[in-house]
């Protein structure tokens, strides 16, 4: 009973923090949605959103997202955690909130590594992959792990891309990991493998209905950067290679695949500032560098810096998500119509996958930055009345709690002031089953709450986060679709490539 009174009363603190911030800040709008901008943390434990404004402020509640009039959980279980068409419509995966949360120990281990309490052994199995969890968000149904844009039986599922195409918006994907990385891959292109970036690239570049792509996957240049004696190509079909294939990089550099291609800091930063135009009606940028922005840079090559959460310097070559976001809004804001754009935080996820707290912190501040511009950028060019944004990530990664949750169920992140590194522990270097965090501002946010799909007490008792509403990642498609054309007719099968 003691532990479970300070895990709780740890938690209070940080939820007073953000009742500091009246909603009212952020006005909740009504009506159609001209524009959606729906933003990814990828791989955003609960204890991922801590981490970085611990290091950032010292406290919780000065994230924009904090004050956003919706905050509800999500699930993001998949229907299965096979790695190919099962051929069945049967859920084989779901999320009990009362074996997540329970705290009675438990001796056993996964990986290596200890359970100790039933929650944690329970989060441990089920998990979705991003795939599976983008998929949901850009079709809205749920399916195996490693699908894209598929089904359980592979057939192409309707996207949220192809919509708005079809009602004359204007439509991009931004990530700060490879554009054919599974997240922005599910709202351009329908594969049976993640795996297979040649075909998924190709399909993007060349049969998608993307306006403008941003993200890594660079063949020309390594990790930090370098210029490579010879590039690095996918397979032209089937996995194995790096993120794109000769073929596909080849038309885009040329300008046979009706592409304008940046790659330079410079021209990244011109489009964000409003002084570059692209000349062409596709704009596609592929930073100078092998795979992710930051995330795998080194420190024999970048240097030592002791102000960055890692210590390793950035590289000061490469554009951030923040100019990446404002890039693409002002490209796809001179449609009209409106536009649709995802932009994920890729590498959250990578550096939860290597329990790297360093890293994490900066992808996620990364992240962070990326939302503020955005909310400046709406309030400065659009409005909530005409523009829906949501926040939220498709799993968590990680199981990030605090130093003591070995002995403390769900203890929180220790916060250690502003520049410091949190205490932190992990549970875990694969994906969770974890309810998740989702924040929405602006024209259709209201919908959220008529799709409820349950209550998860915890969400509230322990994370301080809402009233314990939740809803499934399924139903992010369904907001989206609605909030821009409510009552809209589905996609005809025409509509959807594989």
């Amino acid at each position: 009973m003691q532990n479970t009174s300070r895990r709780f009363g740890l938690r209070a603190a940080a939820y007073a923090l953000v009742l500091i911030f009246p909603v009212a800040a952020f006005p909740a709008a009504a009506g159609v949605a001209k524009n959606v901008i729906l933003m990814i943390s990828d791989g955003a434990a609960w204890g991922t959103w801590d981490l970085a404004s611990d290091w950032e402020f010292g406290e919780k509640g000065h994230q924009p997202y904090d004050r956003f009039p919706v905050q509800l959980g999500m699930t993001t279980f998949p229907l299965n955690t096979a790695h190919a068409p099962t051929n069945s419509a049967a859920p084989m995966a779901g999320y009990d909130p009362v074996r997540a949360w329970d705290p009675a120990p438990n001796p056993g281990s996964v990986d290596g590594v200890p359970n100790f309490f039933n929650g944690y052994a329970y989060l441990k199995a089920g998990a979705t992959d991003s795939a599976a969890a983008a998929t949901a968000f850009a079709s809205g149904a749920k399916t195996y792990n490693n699908a894209l844009g598929v089904d359980n039986f592979g057939q192409p599922l309707p996207q949220i891309t192809r919509l708005a195409k079809g009602l004359g918006k204007a439509v991009g994907v931004v990530s700060s990991v490879p554009f054919t990385h599974a997240t922005p891959a599910a709202f351009g292109a329908h594969n049976l493998s993640r795996n297979h970036y040649g075909e998924i690239g190709r399909a993007m570049v060349g049969e998608g209905p993307l306006d403008l792509i941003m993200g890594g996957g660079n063949p020309r240049y390594d990790e930090d950067g370098r210029l490579l004696a010879s590039p690095h190509f996918a397979n032209e079909t089937g996995p194995g290679g790096a993120y794109v294939a000769r073929s596909t990089w080849e038309a885009v550099v040329d300008g046979s695949a009706g592409w304008q291609l940046i790659q330079s800091k410079g021209d990244f930063a011109a489009l964000a500032a409003g002084t570059l135009n692209p000349s062409g009606q596709r704009l596609i940028g592929v930073p100078a560098v092998a795979d992710s922005l930051q995330v795998n840079r080194t420190q024999a090559v970048q240097g030592a810096d002791p102000a960055n959460p890692s210590g390793v310097a950035f590289n000061p070559q490469v554009p951030t998500l923040e100019t990446l976001s404002r890039g693409a809004l002002n490209v796809l804001a001179r449609d009209p119509d409106g536009f649709f754009v995802m932009i994920e935080g890729g590498a959250v996820d990578w550096a939860a996958h290597a329990n790297n707290t360093g890293r994490l912190i900066e992808e996620q501040m990364d992240f962070n930055h990326a939302v503020r511009a955005v909310v400046a950028w709406v309030e400065a060019n659009s409005s909530w009345r005409d523009t829906l944004l949501i926040v939220l990530t498709d799993h968590g990664t990680g199981m990030p709690m605090g130093p003591d949750s070995a002995t403390v169920p769900f203890e929180p992140i220790r916060n250690h002031g502003a520049g410091q590194l949190p205490g932190v522990r992990w549970h875990t270097n694969k994906h969770a089953n974890e309810i998740v965090l989702l924040r929405a501002i602006g024209a259709g946010s209201e919908l959220f709450r008529a799709r409820l799909a349950g209550q998860d007490p915890a969400l509230r008792t322990v994370l301080g986060f809402n009233d314990g509403s939740y809803i499934d990642n399924t139903t992010v498609f369904a907001v989206m679709k609605d909030a821009m054309q409510p009552a809209a007719a589905p996609l005809a099968a025409s509509q959807v490539q594989l």
